[in-house]
C-alpha cells in the first residue's frame, strides 16, 4: 500500500461522504478529535452486527488513536484483509473529526480475527462468511485506487461545502447590507423634519429596530437644553422594552450622564442597569457641537449569532451622525424662523400701531386662526401656516393712509374703496417671499364671502381656500369684539349671534359650527392685555 492519508481543509460533508462510501461497499466510522465514536456503520443483518462488534470497533479505535498525533495519515491494516482508509476533518487548522472507511479483501474471511469478531458479536462463522461474500470485496491494488478516489471525493465535497457556506454567508451579508443601505437611504430622505426633529428620531428608532436584530432600540437626550434645546430630556424607543418606559428612561439618563469618549460601548444588561434585561447592550454617543448630548442604545440581540458585529456598531455610528446633522439643521432652521417671525411680528405691530384702536388685532387673529383650523381638523403644520397667515393678513394696510384708517366717522365711498385695496397691497408686498407663498391666499382673500359678495375677486364657497375662510371668520369676530374709532366693542353674545346669523352667507357654515364650540378663554386674556396696553 502507498503511504499518505487524505487531509481535508475545513469540513467535508459527512452525510454525503458516508452515503457514497456505503454505495461503494465501504463501511464508515466517524470519530471525534478525542477518538470517541460519533457514528458506526449502519445496516442490519449479520454483516452490520459483525462491523459493530466490540472486537472490530476496538481495532478501528486503535487505528484512530495511532493517527491522533501523526502528521501523515497512512492507511492501516487493522487485521488481515481489512484496510482502514482515513480522512480528517479540519476547521481553522485544527483536527475536529476523523472519518474511517474500511475496504476488505478476500483474506479477511479466512483470518483468525474474523472468527474472533464473529464470537464477539455472537454470530455463526459460516453464515456470516456466506453473507460477507455478497459484500463488496477488493484486491490490494484496487484498494489503493479507492484510497485515491476517496481523497478526490472528500476534497470535492469539501470545496462544494465551503462554497455553499461562503455563498450562504455572502447572501446573508448582502441581505444585511441591503437592509443597512435601505435604512440609511430612508433616514437621509427623512432629514427634512426640520420643524419637528422628534419625528425623525422616532422614525430612526423604528427603522433601526426593523433592520437590526435587536429586541429594542432607544434614543435618549441629555437634560441640558444648551446642547439639544427642545430635545432635552426626551426618550424615544421602539420594540419590546426590557422594563417600563420610566425605568428605561432612568437607566438611559444615567448612561448619558456617565458616558465619555472612552466609555465601554458594549455592556451586559445588568451592567447597564437593566435588572430585568437580557443579553448585551450596545451604546453609541450622539455628539453635537463637540460634546456628548445623548445616546443611541440597542439591547438584547436576537438570532443565531448574538454577538455584536462591526455592522451593528457602524450602523449606530452612522445613525448618530445623522442625528448630529439633523440637530444642526433643525437649530439653524429654528433660529432663522425665530428671526423671520420676529420681523413679521414687528412689522404687523407697526401696522397695528397706525391705529391705536387695532392694537394687537393681528396677534389675536393669528391666535384664533390657528386654534380654529386645528379644531376643524387641520394638521399641526397646516394650522401653523394658517396662524402665520392671520398674523400678516392686514399687512397691506401699510399702503392705506392713516386718515382713512383712523377716521372716527362713516367712510366715504372713495375712502372705503381705498380700504378695500389692502388685501391686494398685502399680496404684492409678500408675493416674492418664498416662505410665505402658501399664506398668500389668506392675505388676498380674507375679505371674500361664502356667498361671493366679498372683495377683491368675488370668490365664493369651497373655491375659497381654507386659510381665507378661517381668517375671514376670526377677523370679523375680533373686529366686533374690540373697540374701534367708529364704535365700541360688542358684547360676546351679540358677536356670536352675528356670526351665527351670517353662516352660509358671509361665513363657511361648517367653520361657524366649529367656532361655536371653541373655548375662547386664552383669546379673552390676550384681548384684555391689549386693552390695558392701549389704555396706558
Amino acid at each position: 500500500m502507498k503511504s499518505g492519508g487524505v487531509q481535508v481543509e475545513a469540513r467535508p460533508a459527512p452525510a454525503i461522504f458516508r452515503d457514497r462510501c456505503s454505495a461503494l461497499g465501504l463501511p464508515t466510522w466517524r470519530f471525534s478529535a478525542a477518538s470517541q465514536i460519533i457514528y458506526a456503520p449502519e445496516g442490519g443483518g449479520v454483516v452490520g452486527s459483525w462491523l459493530r462488534s466490540g472486537f472490530v470497533e476496538r481495532a478501528v479505535s486503535d487505528a484512530v488513536r495511532a493517527w491522533h498525533d501523526a502528521s501523515d495519515l497512512r492507511p492501516i491494516e487493522a487485521f488481515e484483509g481489512m484496510w482502514l482508509l482515513p480522512s480528517v476533518e479540519m476547521f481553522r487548522r485544527r483536527r475536529t473529526a476523523y472519518v474511517v472507511a474500511a475496504a476488505m479483501t478476500e483474506k479477511v474471511l479466512e483470518s483468525e480475527q474474523f472468527i474472533v469478531a464473529c464470537g464477539s458479536a455472537e454470530l455463526d462463522v459460516e453464515s456470516t462468511r456466506t453473507a460477507m461474500r455478497k459484500w463488496q470485496l477488493y484486491t490490494v491494488d484496487s484498494i489503493d485506487r479507492v484510497r485515491l478516489a476517496l481523497g478526490w471525493m472528500a476534497g470535492d465535497l469539501d470545496r462544494i461545502t465551503q462554497q455553499e457556506r461562503e455563498l450562504e454567508t455572502f447572501g446573508r451579508q448582502l441581505g444585511e447590507s441591503y437592509e443597512e443601505i435601505n435604512l440609511l437611504y430612508e433616514l437621509g430622505r427623512s432629514m427634512n423634519h426640520l420643524v419637528h426633529p422628534e419625528k425623525f428620531i422616532e422614525r430612526a428608532c423604528d427603522q433601526l429596530h426593523g433592520s437590526m436584530a435587536f429586541r429594542w432600540i432607544a434614543a435618549r437626550f441629555a437634560d441640558d437644553q444648551d446642547g439639544v434645546r427642545s430635545m432635552a430630556g426626551r426618550l424615544f424607543h421602539s420594540g419590546d422594552l426590557p422594563t417600563d418606559v420610566s425605568g428605561l428612561d432612568r437607566c438611559a439618563r444615567r448612561l448619558v450622564l456617565e458616558m465619555t469618549e472612552q466609555s465601554e460601548r458594549i455592556l451586559t444588561a445588568a451592567d447597564a442597569g437593566l435588572e430585568n434585561g437580557h443579553g448585551v447592550v450596545l451604546m453609541q454617543p450622539v455628539v453635537h457641537g463637540g460634546r456628548i448630548v445623548g445616546a443611541l442604545i440597542a439591547g438584547d440581540k436576537q438570532g443565531d449569532d448574538r454577538q455584536i458585529s462591526n455592522a451593528d456598531i457602524k450602523l449606530l455610528e452612522t445613525t448618530a451622525g445623522f442625528f448630529d446633522v439633523l440637530l444642526d439643521n433643525a437649530f439653524l432652521y429654528e433660529d432663522q424662523r425665530r428671526n423671520f417671525m420676529g420681523t413679521l411680528e414687528a412689522l404687523t405691530s407697526a401696522i397695528d400701531a397706525k391705529d391705536p384702536y387695532t392694537c394687537g388685532h393681528s396677534e389675536r387673529v393669528a391666535l384664533l386662526a390657528g386654534a380654529l383650523s386645528r379644531a376643524h381638523g387641520a394638521g399641526e403644520e397646516e394650522a401653523e401656516r394658517i396662524r402665520i397667515g392671520g398674523l400678516v393678513h392686514d399687512i397691506g394696510k401699510i399702503g392705506v393712509s392713516e386718515s382713512v384708517l383712523c377716521k372716527s366717522g362713516r367712510l366715504t365711498k372713495e375712502e372705503y374703496e381705498e380700504i378695500k385695496l389692502h388685501p391686494r397691497i398685502g399680496y404684492e408686498i409678500l408675493k416674492d417671499i418664498p416662505s410665505l407663498e402658501d399664506v398668500l391666499p389668506g392675505v388676498l382673500w380674507h375679505h371674500e364671502r361664502w356667498d361671493g359678495r366679498g372683495y377683491p375677486d368675488q370668490k365664493h364657497g369651497k373655491d375659497l381656500p381654507l386659510i381665507a375662510r378661517v381668517i375671514g371668520l376670526v377677523d370679523a369676530f375680533d373686529a366686533m369684539s374690540s373697540n374701534r374709532t367708529y364704535r365700541d366693542a360688542m358684547g360676546r353674545e351679540k358677536v356670536l349671534e352675528e356670526i351665527r346669523d351670517n353662516a352660509g352667507t358671509q361665513f363657511d357654515p361648517d367653520l361657524v359650527g366649529t367656532f361655536m364650540e371653541m373655548d375662547l378663554e386664552i383669546y379673552d386674556r390676550l384681548l384684555a392685555r391689549h386693552v390695558r396696553r392701549t389704555a396706558a
